[in-house]
């Protein structure tokens, strides 16, 4: 018997009080529980006015305050996230700093390259590739589990896009894209290993990208690099193709966060295990639902106010930071039912809306900046699950945690998995794509 989840925010001396109701200072301290602690200070159920960075800020929770956080009328990306994480995570140029037609052109050419039928592809592989990695699972322990998924995420990823890289470079790259990501959340170690994996992966994007447009590569027309590297220079620099191409293959390496959670899930409900196993899509649509709004990937989007606006007879002037908070918003208690509760049961028969609903974001991704990549993430997690479904799953003593204090959220030994067995029944179940299991 294990023991039950518990979101942990680990042993702490007692906090010193941080100078006023500074969101970005507060963030340092608190991480995800950093809007939690300051709408307290506030003395606020909902919306609350903060600073950051000596700004004023607005911050806004639950459907309207998706709604508004997301009008492009009022709301503008471009200078929202702090130069740091900024040129990290995203890189110089990226979509996600741009608004109006910019933004929109470039959010339109990946919507035409993550197709429905492009996605399935790379998910099949994925499916296989999984297949695969687990077939030596058997007798096998500790098994890391978020790293073995960094690993067949990130070369199935790069072997769709059409990078033609070796199986080896496809591993160092991909490892590196999930260090991009780890360090997002600024402070501590994982910050400068960040720095140093973005300057590396982006050298050789960028490498990647010239070779193509002088000729001396060339990938198939329908992957992603072709695509980007067919751009005209004037409207796509080698640096900006390179950049994008990044921010494509980079968030399909970090579903190995919450394909990690997913068997931390799964051994919170086991009575799940059967139904996803035997490739059931309603459940398994439920449950990846469940993984994304429970467990915490990052705590808050940003933006700045195109004009001023007021809100409870405060003023805030353009330029005010305003900031949803999407751990507030995924846990809201006047959106779901036991929003502490880890239940997947909540979305059988149910869709959510892109108002109420936003892990990856919130409203119409052709619209606005809600992520195009998002079916796609959970297309992974869902034949993620129907594969870890068909093991007896245990956690490693130190991967029951969900920490609260590390930004993105991962446990200290990066969920691993002990004493690995298949589950009873497992070898009739039925894959993803209803093929007898391997």
């Amino acid at each position: 018997m294990t023991r039950s989840a518990t979101l942990h925010t680990g042993a702490h001396a007692a906090r010193p009080r941080w100078p006023g109701n500074e969101l970005a200072l507060r963030l340092v301290r608190r991480r995800y529980e950093a809007l939690a602690a300051l709408r307290e200070v506030a003395g606020e159920d909902g919306w609350f006015s903060a600073r950051m960075g000596g700004r004023a800020a607005l911050v806004v929770s639950g459907e309207e305050g998706v709604r508004t956080f997301y009008d492009p009328g009022l709301v503008v990306r471009r200078g929202a996230v702090p130069a740091l994480v900024r040129l990290t995570l995203f890189g110089p140029g990226a979509v996600h700093g741009l608004d109006g037609e910019a933004h929109g052109r470039r959010k339109g050419l990946f919507l035409r390259l993550l197709t429905a039928c492009r996605v399935s592809a790379l998910v099949d592989d994925i499916g296989r590739r999984l297949d695969d990695e687990m077939a030596g699972w058997t007798g096998q322990e500790p098994v890391v589990l978020f790293d073995r998924l960094v690993d067949v995420y990130g070369s199935a990823v790069l072997e769709w896009a059409g990078t033609g890289v070796s199986r080896r470079e496809a591993v160092a790259v991909g490892r590196d894209l999930a260090t991009i990501v780890d360090g997002f959340g600024i402070g501590g170690t994982p910050y400068p290993a960040a720095v140093l994996a973005r300057v590396r992966a982006e050298r050789w994007a960028v490498a990647l990208v010239r070779e193509v447009r002088a000729g001396r590569r060339r990938p198939a027309e329908d992957t992603l690099v072709a695509a980007l590297a067919a751009v005209p220079r004037q409207e796509l620099s080698d640096l900006a193709a390179a950049t994008e191409l990044l921010n494509v293959l980079r968030p399909t390496v970090a579903v190995a966060y919450f394909g990690a959670y997913a068997a931390h899930a799964l051994v919170r409900r086991p009575d799940w295990r059967e139904p996803l196993a035997a490739g059931s899509p309603e459940h398994r649509r439920a449950f990846e639902h469940e993984v994304r709004r429970w467990y915490p990937f990052t705590p808050l989007l940003a933006g700045r106010l195109r004009r001023t606006y007021r809100w409870q007879g405060r003023t805030f002037p353009a330029r005010s930071w305003i900031v949803l908070d999407v751990l507030g918003t995924n846990r809201d208690p006047a959106l779901w039912e036991d929003p502490e509760e880890f239940r997947p049961e909540r979305f059988l028969g149910r869709e959510p809306g892109p108002y109420d609903y936003v892990p990856h974001g919130g409203g119409d991704p052709a619209a606005g900046h809600r992520c195009p990549g998002e079916p796609l993430a959970a297309r992974i997690l869902e034949v993620t699950l129907s594969r870890l479904a068909r093991w007896d799953l245990q956690l490693s003593e130190d991967s029951h945690d969900v920490p609260l204090d590390r930004i993105p959220s991962l446990p200290q030994d990066r969920l691993t998995l002990v004493n690995l067995v298949p589950a009873p029944g497992s070898r009739s179940l039925t894959d993803v794509d209803g093929q007898p299991g391997r």
